[in-house]
């Protein structure tokens, strides 16, 4: 009787996680169709935009780009150098050097010759101490802010104190930027800037991005190594398969810290980057949604296809594992705090589609994860495992896995053409084996993730950079 409940007991267990996984796969279907429309009318009013009279009218609107910076003496002069060659009428860059313990201040220093600066600080945003500012006296659109250590939300907020410009882009120190990433990102703001609060745009990850962004657009390569591949792929699914549908939908809910260009007056009216969440980027995009749809006003956050920039990558496991855990804390943090808008009606399609779709694919997936291991151990142990359906159903899965990561590379490549042929060939050959030799990592990161989530662990837990050649 015990052996028979069990049994059956095991098989609900199973209808259960097979119809999430046909549920989450049938959303991830219809938002690729989505993504697909998305992509080609934006790809559409790229080719018809006049960026040389946008790089060139006085028109454009002014933006200040804020870079928070902790120990981050390896990857930032490549990162700066790539800011101040940006092909855009008028910006500033500020660095803020968040309180780094190695010689990130130094490098600076010497590589762009910096010198003490009075400038007029608002006060807006309570920061950290300012010890100083500095202006580069060879690039005058250049200025370092030095401060007590905060945090990055706190770095960030100790920028916005200093920028000048009604337009603010945050991005990260390690990201290098195509020359005209704010052109991209701004195309549509400056025609609409009105209802435009926020848009983020598609990124790429490599190990030494200064290197990889060298190389003009069709010849760029992809790192050979199957762990750097799989993040860059993983990217991909991210950008067009999701949140480019998101967009078109009216819930992006995540622009990402690498890139994200937000209206100044918008972020200090909800408060400025949040030092209470692990991560800033995500949980700001949602406050930002909800407090324009409880107040009712008319608003747009875009993500668009462009490639404005390569971010670095972990290179080992165990760094890999330490930023997704991250991730995976902070979504589960932020969709918590949100919770009200659930199903919510008040909050549209940010409420009815965006956060429960949160919800179901991110916040609960280790859970449904962790339950069909358990199951697949308990089947083994009862001797009711069918070693012919497993690996069936392993196909299965990876033959879906393998059809969405297909559509996102051939989004990409229509969309910008930036990669040799034979590289996405070999991505094609590695998406079927995702399931087996990426899926597992990340599988373990979420578990870790939702573990210190339930624990209250906000910490950063930062892991070293990657080790790079001397910035040319």
């Amino acid at each position: 009787m015990t052996g028979g409940f069990t049994g059956e007991l095991l098989g609900w267990v199973v209808v259960f996680c097979l119809g999430y996984l046909l549920l989450t796969n049938l959303v991830y279907v219809v938002l690729v169709f989505v993504a697909a429309f998305e992509n080609g009318v934006r790809r559409d009013e790229s080719a018809s935009e006049d960026y040389d009279t946008l790089a060139t009218s006085r028109f454009t609107i002014p933006v200040s780009v804020v870079l928070a910076a902790y120990d981050e003496e390896t990857a930032i002069v490549p990162t700066i150098r790539s800011l101040l060659a940006l092909d855009y009428p008028e910006h500033e860059v500020i660095v803020v050097n968040d309180g780094s313990t190695d010689a990130t201040l130094d490098r600076l220093r010497e590589t762009f010759q910096l010198e003490p600066y009075e400038v007029f600080v608002r006060r807006v945003f309570q920061t950290e101490e300012v010890h100083a500012v500095y202006r580069s006296a060879e690039h005058p659109n250049l200025v370092v802010v030095d401060k007590a250590n905060g945090g990055k939300a706190d770095a960030l907020n100790a920028g916005l104190n200093v920028a000048r410009y009604r337009y603010v882009c945050g991005v990260d120190a390690d990201t290098v930027f195509d020359p005209d990433a704010l052109l991209k990102g701004m195309r549509r703001v400056v025609h609409d800037p009105a209802r435009i609060v926020g848009v983020t745009s598609h990124l790429t990850i490599a190990l030494d991005p200064g290197r990889t962004m060298a190389a003009p657009p069709g010849t760029r390569p992809i790192d050979r190594r199957p762990l750097v591949a799989y993040q860059h792929l993983d990217y991909l699914r991210a950008f067009f398969n999701n949140r480019l549908a998101w967009s078109r939908l009216g819930f992006m809910l995540c622009a990402v810290g690498a890139f994200q260009i937000w209206r100044r007056d918008v972020l200090e009216e909800v408060g400025g980057y949040s030092r209470t969440f692990t991560c800033e980027d995500i949980e700001l995009t949602f406050r930002v949604h909800e407090r324009f749809l409880r107040e009712g006003r008319d608003y747009e956050i875009h993500c668009l296809p462009d490639n404005v920039g390569t971010t670095e990558g972990p290179d080992s496991v165990r760094k890999l594992i330490a930023q997704r855990e991250r991730w995976q804390r902070v979504i589960d943090e932020t969709v918590w705090h949100f919770r009200r808008m659930w199903f919510n009606p008040r909050y549209g399609s940010v409420g009815l589609i965006g956060a429960p779709f949160y919800l179901v694919t991110e916040v609960l997936a280790p859970a449904v994860e962790l339950t069909a291991l358990v199951a697949l151990i308990a089947a083994v142990a009862l001797g009711l495992f069918q070693p012919g359906v497993f690996i069936l159903m392993l196909a299965a899965i990876a033959f879906m896995n393998a059809a969405l990561t297909a559509c996102a590379i051939l989004l990409d490549d229509v969309q910008s053409r930036t990669y040799r042929t034979r590289d996405l060939a070999r991505l094609l050959l590695l998406a079927p084996l995702d399931l087996v030799l990426y899926r597992p990592l990340i599988f373990w990161a979420r578990q870790k993730g939702s573990w210190r989530f339930l624990r209250g662990d906000k910490a950063w837990h930062k892991f070293e950079r990657n080790a790079r050649a001397p910035a040319a």
